[in-house]
């Protein structure tokens, strides 16, 4: 996951088109209710069917306020994909990758071709430890978008960290650098890449040392696989 959402996941590649949703729903419950705006966090390069939305005044977190508006929204159009999209992404950043992965499941059914959701999605397998479940939704992201940055870079992460295979992890981010010419943190991936490269080399001299083969540095790149850097 370390956005790109959308930057690195979430991070700089990622065509995104933030917009701001509003969509009015009214909810009785005896006394008036003061109208906020929610402005939600749209994933995806490709933006469907934006909605307003209002959120009740409470004395409730904003964070279930606005969960009880979303699933208000969806519960009369379950079809709103950027409401769907809005509730994964309030789940991740609450720490609720299992829900968070339902609520990107359901986008996707609607929107399979969204890279950024199914990215996030990925990441969400991540961080709930299911590195092969992560791996298998960037793959299916690459199928759409072979190229796509933040998906190469979550890849090469989770090779390095979650399947051990440095070897696999450099190919991924130096196909990242290749295909990505302008990519933001060219200079800095590049140092791992040839942190990854002395690591091997000195494995390779020293047959019988155990450990990890990463570098010191790999532990940053762990630091980083998140929505937002």
């Amino acid at each position: 996951m370390a956005r790109e959402r959308k930057t690195e996941v979430r991070t700089v590649v990622v065509r995104q088109s933030p917009a701001v949703v509003i969509i009015a729903c009214a909810c009785c419950l005896g006394v008036g209710l003061a109208i906020g705006y929610f402005y939600g966090k749209e994933s995806g390069s490709a933006v469907v069917g934006g909605s307003p939305v209002q959120v009740p005044t409470s004395a409730a977190p904003a964070s279930l306020q606005n969960e009880m508006t979303l699933k208000s929204i969806l519960a009369s159009n379950p079809r709103d994909v950027s409401a769907q999209i809005q509730l994964g992404n309030l789940y991740y950043d609450s720490g609720r990758f299992a829900e968070a992965v339902e609520a990107y499941g359901r986008a996707l059914e609607l929107d399979p071709n969204n890279v950024d959701v199914r990215t996030d999605r990925g990441t969400s397998y991540w961080n709930m430890g299911q590195p092969d479940a992560a791996l298998a939704e960037f793959g299916k992201s690459l199928e759409t978008a072979p190229t796509h940055a933040q998906t190469l870079y979550n890849m090469g992460v989770v090779y390095l960290n979650g399947k051990k295979d440095p070897a696999q992890a450099r190919a991924t981010w130096e196909k990242l650098l290749a295909t990505n010419p302008n990519y933001p943190d060219r200079a800095r991936l590049q140092e791992q890449i040839a942190a990854l490269g002395a690591a091997s080399t000195s494995a390779a001299d020293s047959p019988a040392r155990g450990g990890n083969t990463a570098s010191p540095g790999v532990e940053d790149l762990l630091n980083r696989l998140k929505k937002k850097p």
